[in-house]
């Protein structure tokens, strides 16, 4: 009873009645796996896809929101301006603090206190040459008046000696007469003889005098011309070095103190160092909101193989991560700009949502600037707007194709891998 072949054959046995089922119909699988065949023939002939792509982007105003950087190392010592404020072009926002110091004293203020006294002897030469410069000028015009004087006063001598000696010609002619005629003796016409020439080499005398007054007149005038050209040289030569001082002390207060000041007009939205905090070249101090925001527009970033499938005026799909697609749902949007030139890594930096910013990712990468329809968001209420660096998702619609073409293309990157030259 209890063998090996008994337990066996009772574990076989059934417990119940077996009922068979009737199977289903043979003509109805047929019909139904025609139907199947056929309605899949359909959807992959008939039937169409669009490849799409999902990029990554951030939300900006046009004009920008402008950053300001530190050009320099230093210290903020003053603060002008907080957030909210409203400044115009050219405002100052920061005092840094960029000296260096030493044992000896602050460099900057040790070279400001000696440029300060060249420039005030500087100052004191020029003022003694303006002031020589004058009086050896009116030395000058001094003497040259009184040589003028001499030179007039000799002149009316000569034209008055001249008129004396026509008339000593005269007498001395009519005394020749008178000795032909015999009135007078040769010797009183000999006397008047000699008195003439001797008068005729005084006017000589007097007009080598007069000449001597004139090329006087002559070297005093050219003598004024002269030390006024020197002087004005000299002057101009330390009116030069005061001018290069000058520029060497605001080279000194740039190493010293410097200001920075703001490039256009707008809103302070936040700053980011305060007095006392220590700033090295390139750190970021304050972002500048513009004052008048034109409208909001979305910076994607697009790789080369979906460049060539879109196009201005096309429509596009963006997810906010400020607004959950699963509650606000997507929303439409219209490529405005495409550029066809890959964007430089630099420019990608410019922007927190790029791939370049944010993992490094190689390119190359197509800036495509995308104007959302909807500028502000409606919930519950309230009107959300759009803010800058807010990121965002976008799919974009590529080329459409029939869906068995989509199915076969592995076949054709073998085909395409199997191809020979290509002579056309």
């Amino acid at each position: 009873m209890f063998r090996k072949e008994a337990i066996e054959n009772r574990k076989m046995q059934w417990h119940g009645r077996a009922i068979l089922l009737p199977g289903i119909p043979l003509w109805l699988v047929i019909l139904v796996s025609v139907t199947f065949m056929v309605a899949f023939l359909v959807f992959i002939t008939e039937g169409t896809y669009t490849r799409r792509v999902n990029v990554s982007g951030e939300i900006t105003t046009w004009p920008r929101a402008i950053n300001i950087y530190s050009s320099v190392q230093g210290i903020v010592v003053k603060q002008f301006v907080h957030e909210g404020d409203i400044i115009k072009k050219g405002d100052p926002v920061y005092q840094l603090d960029v000296s260096k110091s030493t044992p000896g004293g602050v460099v900057s203020e040790n070279r400001r206190r000696d440029i300060e006294s060249q420039l005030v002897r500087v100052r004191n030469i020029i003022s003694h040459l303006k002031e020589n410069k004058k009086v050896t000028l009116a030395m000058l015009e001094q003497q040259h008046m009184q040589y003028s004087d001499a030179f007039r006063r000799s002149s009316d001598i000569i034209r008055r000696a001249e008129e004396g000696i026509n008339i000593m010609k005269g007498n001395m002619e009519n005394y020749r007469k008178y000795q032909s005629k015999g009135l007078i003796t040769k010797d009183q016409l000999t006397n008047q003889v000699a008195l003439y020439y001797q008068q005729q080499n005084n006017l000589l005398n007097l007009s080598g005098q007069n000449e001597q007054n004139a090329l006087q007149v002559t070297n005093l005038a050219s003598q004024v011309q002269t030390q006024a050209a020197e002087f004005d040289n000299r002057i101009y030569q330390m009116e030069l070095q005061q001018f290069d001082l000058q520029k060497e002390l605001v080279d000194t207060d740039e190493g010293e103190e410097i200001v920075i000041r703001a490039l256009s007009d707008g809103k302070i939205d936040s700053m980011s160092v305060t007095p006392g905090q220590m700033v090295n070249a390139g750190d970021s101090l304050l972002q500048l909101l513009p004052q008048v925001i034109d409208h909001y527009y979305l910076i994607i970033w697009v790789p080369n193989d979906a460049v060539p499938y879109i196009s201005p005026g096309d429509k596009v799909n963006i997810r906010y991560e400020a607004f959950p697609a699963e509650k606000f749902g997507q929303f439409s949007a219209t490529v405005t700009t495409i550029t066809r030139t890959p964007a430089t890594a630099k420019e990608m930096l410019t922007y927190q949502g790029s791939p370049g910013y944010s993992s490094g990712t190689s390119g190359p990468w197509y800036k495509v600037i995308v104007k959302p329809e909807k500028q502000i968001i409606t919930y519950d209420g309230k009107f959300l707007p759009l803010e800058n660096g807010m990121k965002a998702q976008s799919t974009l619609f590529l080329e459409k194709r029939k869906i068995y073409q989509w199915m076969l293309s592995p076949l054709y990157d073998m085909k395409h891998s199997a191809t020979g030259q290509v002579d056309e």
